[in-house]
C-alpha cells in the first residue's frame, strides 16, 4: 500500500509492506498554487514512487478532523470542506482512504509492541498546527463523532492573567491550545517578547545552547505542555502520551513536563509515560496505512 503525509510544508508519500517496512519513499515541498495544484504535485508524487503498481491504494494523513470521509476541520483552508478522497480517487485512478494526523500517530503506534501494552495511548502531534488522537485495547477510539483526541482545540487549563489575551486561532476561536502550543504559538511568543522573529527550531537551538530569553520562552512552552497534558491525565488516565511532530526539544520536554503533573492532576504520583516519536511523516504514513489495512479487512 502506498501512504502519504500531507501538510502546509511538504508532501511525503511512501510504499510500505505488509509489515510496515518502507520499500520506496519520496517527497516535495507543498505546492504555492490551489487545490488542483495539489492534486497534480500529489499525482506526481506517486507516479515518481518506485515500484508503485497500479493496484496499490492510497492512505492519506491530512492535518485534519474526518467526518464521513470529508475534510472538516484544518488549517489548510484548500482542503477545508473538500472532498479530497473523491477528488485523489479521480486524480490517482486508485483506491484511496484518509486519516487524521492524530488517529495515525495513534494507530501507528498502538500496533507497537511495546507501546500497544501501555493502555489507552494517547498521541499528540505538535507542529504549525496540533492534533491528537486516542487508542486502546489495541484499536483507535475515534468517539462519536471522529473527533476523539481533538485536544488542540479545547481552552489552556489554568491560565494566568497575561494568557487571557485572546489569542485568535484559525478555528474561529480564541485561546485554544494549539494557539500556544504549536510551532506557530512558540515563535508568536518569541517575537513578542524580543521584537524578533525566529522558527521554533532556532528558539530551541538558542535555549539549548543558553540564552536566556529563548530558554525563558521555552519553560513557558514546558509549563503549558504540562497544564494541557495533566488534563489528559485526569480524562483519560492514559499509559503513554507520544509526542511527535515538531515539538521543540523532545528529549527535554519528556524528561520536564512530567514534574508539572502533580500540581494538576489528583493523583499522588501519575504512571503515565511520556514519550516522544521521532519517525515525523513515516509514523503519519505507516499510522494512515495500519488504519486503511483494518477498514479493508473488517
Amino acid at each position: 500500500m502506498i501512504g502519504l503525509a500531507i501538510d502546509d510544508r511538504k508532501f511525503s508519500a511512501a510504499i510500505l509492506a505488509d509489515g510496515g517496512d518502507f520499500i520506496s519513499c519520496a517527497e516535495c515541498p507543498t505546492p504555492a498554487g490551489g487545490y488542483r495544484d495539489w492534486l497534480v504535485a500529489i499525482r506526481d508524487l506517486v507516479a515518481g514512487l518506485d515500484g508503485a503498481s497500479p493496484q496499490m491504494a492510497v492512505a492519506v494523513a491530512v492535518p485534519a478532523i474526518i467526518l464521513a470521509d470529508r475534510v472538516e476541520i484544518t488549517p489548510l483552508v484548500h482542503l477545508t470542506g473538500s472532498d479530497l478522497r473523491r477528488d485523489l480517487q479521480s486524480t490517482l485512478s486508485r483506491e484511496v482512504s484518509l486519516a487524521g494526523f492524530g488517529d495515525a500517530l495513534a494507530a501507528f503506534h498502538a500496533r507497537d509492541g511495546e507501546y500497544g501494552k501501555k493502555d489507552p495511548l494517547v498521541a499528540l502531534w505538535i507542529g504549525n498546527s496540533c492534533h491528537g488522537g486516542v487508542a486502546a485495547n489495541g484499536g483507535l477510539v475515534t468517539g462519536a463523532h471522529g473527533a476523539a483526541g481533538n485536544w488542540a482545540h479545547q481552552q489552556l487549563p489554568a491560565p494566568v492573567p497575561h494568557e487571557l489575551d485572546g489569542r485568535p486561532c484559525w478555528c474561529g476561536r480564541n485561546g485554544c491550545l494549539e494557539t500556544f502550543l504549536s510551532t506557530t504559538g512558540l515563535e508568536e511568543d518569541y517575537e513578542r517578547v524580543t521584537g524578533d522573529e525566529r522558527t521554533a527550531a532556532q528558539i530551541a537551538a538558542a535555549a539549548d545552547g543558553s540564552d536566556i530569553v529563548a530558554e525563558s520562552v521555552i519553560q513557558v512552552f514546558e509549563d503549558r505542555l504540562g497544564r494541557a497534558t495533566a488534563t489528559i491525565i485526569s480524562l483519560i488516565d492514559p499509559g503513554i502520551i507520544i509526542l511527535g511532530g515538531e515539538t521543540p526539544l523532545p528529549e527535554r520536554m519528556c524528561e520536564r513536563v512530567p514534574r508539572k503533573w502533580p500540581g494538576y492532576v489528583q493523583i499522588d504520583r501519575s504512571n503515565t509515560h511520556l514519550t516522544w516519536c521521532a519517525k515525523g511523516h513515516d509514523a503519519l504514513m505507516g499510522g494512515a496505512v495500519v488504519l486503511a489495512a483494518a477498514r479493508r479487512g473488517a
